[in-house]
């Protein structure tokens, strides 16, 4: 499902690897390493399933802030406006 904010279609994110959730919340575009290059994914985007290599994902929010981590492989699924990052592992800002 989709969600509005100040008239703008918003994307619903989920990052989970094996150890669990690791970011949730709502974006206005996620960027992604698909195994055929990078793959940029807004709202209203057609449905998707593709393979990750090894790279940044990175997520920008509302605020205007953004979110990153480097995934080492997985896949990502889009399904209307919501978009799952299934990560084989990952490594945060903060774990670098």
């Amino acid at each position: 499902m989709s969600t509005e904010a100040a008239g703008t279609s918003l994307l619903q994110v989920t990052v989970v690897t094996p150890e669990g959730e690791l970011w949730s919340g709502a974006a206005t575009a996620v960027t992604v390493p698909a195994a055929t290059g990078s793959l940029g994914i807004l709202p209203r985007r057609q449905p998707l399933a593709t393979e990750l290599r090894n790279g940044t994902v990175s997520i920008h929010t509302p605020s205007g802030d953004s979110a990153s981590c480097t995934v080492t492989g997985g896949f990502v699924v889009v399904d209307q406006d919501e978009v799952t990052v299934i990560a084989d592992g990952v490594e945060t800002p903060a774990e670098r």
